[in-house]
């Protein structure tokens, strides 16, 4: 009786279980690195967003205490934002702190920058 060549059914089935597990774990490695990259972005644009907000304080004539809100319009739909200028013991001189906000995964993400600033 000559032996057969080749695999049997169970050795292909047991083959392609494996791969399988290897794809979906390396997919899911991908997908990780999708969401960390996404979160990533968003950050990064809630910075840009946030030092804006104090830029314009700076540019501004003169300093002026109070707190004000606002969104961000069509460009970022989703996020908004609140500066606060504030008082210290230091005559002239106040502290500015600006939060950018916005939804991320089911939960609120936020950047805050906080600096003072010479009055004027």
């Amino acid at each position: 009786m000559a032996h057969a060549r080749g695999f049997s059914l169970v050795e292909m089935v047991v083959a392609v279980l494996i791969f399988s597990l290897a794809v979906t774990a390396v997919l899911g490695v991908f997908a990780a690195g999708l969401r960390s990259t996404a979160v990533s972005l968003n950050h990064t644009q809630g910075v840009f967003l946030a030092q804006g907000l104090v830029e314009e304080v700076l540019a501004a004539d003169q300093v002026e205490v109070g707190q004000w809100h606002g969104e961000f319009g069509l460009e970022f739909p989703d996020a908004w934002w609140t500066r606060m200028v504030e008082s210290t013991d230091t005559p002239d001189l106040y502290r500015l702190r600006v939060e950018v906000s916005w939804p991320e995964h089911g939960t609120e993400r936020t950047v805050e920058l906080v600096t003072l600033v010479a009055g004027r």
